[in-house]
């Protein structure tokens, strides 16, 4: 795929030579090593330190949020989670209930009225009628 008309220039390859820098490549990579070496060793500049300082505040901050965030989520999970429990704890009971018995429902009911009939004023009096009354 490549285009067989297509030459490398002359001075671009001028032999196996070609490949390695220069002695005066090799001493101006020295000299910007040597100062990047020698910045570092003198530590950062006072803008640098005040831009550290900038991110670091900011994220910590972020971390803050991020950490209320997650007490926030964990607390509607919990609701939620407590909010279903409490349903299926009601739907069990009525299920309960209403797969006992309709006797024993009955028997609820009817103890209910005996109740009444029991702890209720008396009801008016009826006359009896006297066997001599009716002739």
């Amino acid at each position: 795929m490549t285009d067989p008309a297509v030459k490398a220039s002359a001075d671009a390859v001028d032999g196996p030579d070609a490949l390695e820098p220069t002695q005066a490549e090799i001493d101006e990579w020295v000299a910007r090593e040597r100062k990047r070496r020698e910045a570092w060793l003198q530590g950062p500049t006072a803008e640098e330190r005040a831009a550290y300082a900038k991110r670091l505040r900011q994220r910590r901050l972020a971390e803050a949020f991020d950490e209320s965030e997650t007490r926030i989520a964990e607390g509607v999970r919990t609701g939620v989670r407590y909010g279903r429990d409490t349903q299926l704890a009601a739907e069990g009971a009525m299920n309960l209930f209403y797969r006992w018995s309709r006797r024993t429902v009955s028997e609820f009911i009817r103890a209910g009225r005996e109740w009444e009939e029991e702890t209720s004023v008396p009801g008016r009096r009826r006359r009896v009628p006297l066997d001599d009354e009716g002739s």
